[in-house]
């Protein structure tokens, strides 16, 4: 399931880790209106089914060390949660103005309007993607090295993060055929809590149905739920 936020922000101009405002965000939209679920999700740390992404229609580029982003922000949020579906949709009426500060910056948010996005993946066996927000890929066992398509181990913490996700949120722990293939890629470099390598980039995809399903509701990689590895359908 797809909602689609519409958000005015200000100011115009907000740091390069902007991606850290858009986390406090859906916080405050989960934690207003279900305290029991954000005390599941970030006090007990359990992997969390969504995933989203951001997009500044009236994006000019770069201003010095931050980015000119423009007044408005769509942000589209993915789950396989009709229950966390509901309750973003909820905060989103509920919270009128939320402001996120760090390091003497700021992003204020007041949102616009909310609509669902058509589900676009018809339960198939094979299916090809492009990345909506940048793909982390981990080494299995270092949770601090991030990995590059063509690097050892890529595929490998691919797949290891599917298996991790069929787990928990369909209680898939079977040998079930999995297989990506990198299409495209670029390299693109993000500034979170630290600057780190990314993907972007075009996926082919086979495996059951129900897998692909999840990877396009929840998404693919690791830290999908701050706002990396989201995937829209394009064949």
């Amino acid at each position: 399931m797809r909602i689609t936020l519409d958000y005015e922000i200000s100011p115009d101009i907000i740091p390069k880790n902007y991606g850290r405002g858009f986390i406090s965000l859906i916080k405050k939209l989960i934690e207003k209106t279900d305290p029991l679920l954000f005390n599941c999700y970030y006090e007990q740390h359990k992997l969390k089914p969504f995933t989203f992404g951001t997009y500044f229609p009236k994006l000019q580029g770069n201003e010095g060390d931050k980015l000119n982003v423009g007044n408005i922000v769509k942000v589209n949020f993915s789950t396989s949660s009709i229950q966390l579906a509901t309750n973003i949709y909820n905060g989103f009426l509920k919270v009128k103005e939320h402001t996120w500060q760090n390091s003497g910056s700021s992003i204020n948010f007041k949102p616009l309007r909310a609509y669902l996005q058509p589900n676009k993946y018809s339960y198939k066996e094979e299916i090809i993607v492009k990345t909506l927000s940048p793909l982390l890929v981990n080494n299995i066992g270092d949770s601090n090295k991030f990995l590059l398509p063509g690097e050892e181990g890529f595929l490998e913490g691919l797949e290891f993060s599917v298996r991790e996700c069929a787990k928990e949120f369909l209680g898939d722990e079977s040998n079930f055929p999995f297989k990506i293939e990198v299409k495209a890629w670029k390299r693109r470099v993000l500034y979170h809590y630290k600057k780190m390598p990314s993907t972007i980039g075009i996926f082919e995809i086979k495996s059951k149905p129900e897998i692909i399903q999840m990877i396009y509701d929840v998404g693919l990689g690791v830290h999908r739920s701050q706002g990396f590895g989201m995937m829209e359908v394009v064949g």
